[in-house]
C-alpha cells in the first residue's frame, strides 16, 4: 500500500508542473495598475514597493511583467528618429497596445512612468491607433538600466495629436510603471 501511495505521489509531482500556468522567471520590470480587468499580483506593499511609495503611487490591483513576459507578446520593430537626435535608431519590443490588451485596460488614458518620476500620459485611443512600442532592445541589443532600459517607451514622430518632428518629450526611458486612468 505504501508503494502505491508513493507511486501516486510521484506521478502527481511529475504532472503538477503541467497543470500550473507558466510564469516567467526573472525580476519584474514593469507593473501595470489602475483600470485593468486582469491581475497577477496583490496590492501596493509599502515595504516591498519602495519606488512606488517614494513616488506616492499606491494601487489595489496590478499586473506584473518580467522581460520574458514582454518577450512572449507579439514584437514590433520600428525605426524612429527626431531632428534633435544624431540619427535614427531601430527598437523592438511589444506594442503598448498589446500590453493594454493583456491586462484588460478599461480606461481612457494611460500614464507611462519612468524611475525618475517622469510620467507622460496619452489617450488610449491614440495609443491603439499609433505605433507606441515598449522597446526592450535597440539595434538587436537589450536595453540596460542606466541607458534607456530595460523598457523604453518609443514611438515615431506624429504618434499623437500635436506632436512635431522634433518633439521627443513623450518618449520615456527606464519605464517601470503604467497606470490606466478610469474611463469617462
Amino acid at each position: 500500500m505504501r508503494r502505491v501511495a508513493l507511486a501516486l505521489l510521484a506521478a502527481l509531482l511529475v504532472l503538477l508542473p503541467l497543470s500550473a500556468p507558466a510564469r516567467a522567471a526573472g525580476p519584474v520590470v514593469l507593473t501595470v495598475t489602475g483600470a485593468i480587468d486582469n491581475t497577477n499580483r496583490g496590492p501596493f506593499d509599502p515595504f516591498s514597493d519602495v519606488l512606488f511609495g517614494t513616488l506616492q503611487e499606491t494601487f489595489e490591483k496590478a499586473y506584473a511583467l518580467t522581460l520574458d513576459d514582454l518577450a512572449a507578446l507579439p514584437q514590433k520593430t520600428v525605426e524612429i528618429g527626431y531632428s534633435n537626435w544624431p540619427g535614427p535608431v531601430t527598437v523592438s519590443g511589444p506594442t503598448l497596445a498589446a500590453v493594454l490588451d493583456l491586462v484588460g485596460a478599461t480606461g481612457s488614458e494611460v500614464l507611462v512612468q519612468a524611475v525618475d518620476g517622469y510620467a507622460p500620459s496619452f489617450k488610449i485611443a491614440e495609443v491603439r491607433a499609433g505605433t507606441f512600442v515598449l522597446a526592450t532592445s535597440q539595434g538587436g541589443k537589450p536595453l540596460a538600466l542606466g541607458g534607456r532600459g530595460p523598457v523604453w517607451l518609443a514611438f515615431p514622430a506624429g504618434s499623437y495629436e500635436g506632436q512635431t518632428a522634433d518633439d521627443d518629450s513623450g518618449l520615456a526611458w527606464a519605464v517601470f510603471h503604467i497606470k490606466i486612468a478610469a474611463g469617462e
